[in-house]
């Protein structure tokens, strides 16, 4: 089966994060034919990507995928029918909800020519309620103009969980919706995890407050470490009154040492989560949360919220959840500063035996197998 995908990051992209890793795990367990319509620059970036052509189709990193890197100035009306005929698609996917130039452009293009039926959307979590709070008063705005107009009329939704079904359905109750579990590019590794010092707690997610990162300020002012703590944040830097926040914290603080470590590629985050000792990020809502599942290959503990998918941890020993109540987390977080050496290797080997059975499960590959037939 031929795909065609509008996406507005792709390989070798990294700053968008979750939405360009759910697409290329995706991607990465399919026999489909994926013809890939993206941007040549990155995230935050004006520059082209080293080492791809503009404007011509490439192989990527697989041989069932095809790449087409343009300026986004080039994504018109007429670009978007030459492309549809030179592929003649089965499939159609819009990786995003919002993207004016790589889903409403596309859409718009469907709608003129009846192949709304052949379209799959993929909303990556930003129908959540914690998405939609951020700009609320334009997406509301928007949602409403949406329905109006039909905009997401005859079209299939690719849900990645029963909650994000349930957050379609309250906003277009006619949805026809297909679940596919997200697919984690994480593997699971042997190395067996030891207590050492300092603690290491790891946070992974762009600085923005909607991934909690105030509620994770206040629980570190109330708990109580027993050992000296580092805590490692990466993420991308988008919101300056957060990051002036935690520095000011960093600054004051005596017992937990923070370093903002920016940006960093998947590459050079294997290094973190090798080292680190608890996944720390009481996220608002996250429709998966490839980092957490990450850091549960590594044999990594989480202390995450209870607004993400993953469930169960704290029956498994692989972590605990708990609503966003600093004084909640902050018990999370001393918890784990209190354990001995043996009884955090039950954990460790908790969090990895929890990974074997929850990160892409034979369900999860199954769902995705079939979701464009």
């Amino acid at each position: 089966m031929k795909i065609l995908v509008f996406t507005d990051w792709f390989y070798p992209g990294s700053q968008a994060g979750g939405p360009i890793q759910s697409l290329i795990s995706m991607m990465k367990f399919s026999s489909d034919c994926f013809f890939v319509i993206t941007r040549d620059t990155d995230l935050n970036s004006s520059s082209p990507y080293d080492n791809v052509r503009s404007n011509s189709w490439q192989p990527s990193f697989q041989d069932n995928i095809q790449v087409y890197y343009l300026n986004e100035d080039s994504m018109n009306e007429d670009f978007i029918y030459k492309i549809y005929n030179e592929i003649e698609p089965d499939r159609i996917y819009l990786n995003s909800m919002w993207s004016p130039k790589f889903t409403l452009l596309p859409l718009k293009v469907c709608r003129k020519n009846f192949w709304s039926r052949q379209v799959f959307l993929a909303p990556r979590g930003m129908l959540k309620p914690a998405a939609i709070k951020q700009k609320g008063f334009k997406k509301k705005l928007f949602l409403l103009f949406a329905k109006f107009k039909n905009l997401y009329s005859n079209i299939v939704w690719h849900a990645t969980s029963e909650i994000e079904q349930e957050e379609i359905l309250q906003l277009f109750p006619k949805a026809n919706i297909r679940i596919a579990p997200n697919i984690s590019n994480a593997a699971l590794t042997s190395i067996k995890k030891e207590l050492s010092v300092p603690f290491r707690i790891l946070t992974v997610g762009r600085i923005s407050p909607e991934k909690g990162y105030y509620e994770a300020l206040d629980a570190a002012r109330k708990c109580n470490p027993n050992k000296a703590v580092q805590w490692d944040i990466i993420g991308l830097k988008e919101n300056s009154e957060l990051v002036n926040a935690i520095q000011l914290f960093a600054n004051d603080s005596s017992s937990i040492q923070i370093t903002l470590h920016g940006h960093k590629t998947p590459d050079e985050l294997q290094g973190f989560y090798e080292k680190a000792h608890l996944f720390f990020m009481p996220s608002r809502g996250e429709n998966y949360g490839h980092a957490i599942a990450e850091a549960l290959c590594f044999g990594t503990p989480v202390a995450i919220s209870n607004a993400t998918p993953w469930k169960n941890l704290e029956e498994q020993f692989a972590g605990k959840t708990t609503s966003l109540n600093p004084g909640k987390l902050a018990e999370s977080l001393d918890f784990f500063f209190n354990l001995s050496k043996e009884d955090y290797q039950i954990w460790s080997e908790g969090a990895l035996k929890y990974a074997s059975q929850h990160v892409n499960s034979n369900e999860t590959l199954a769902q995705n197998k079939t979701l464009f037939g």
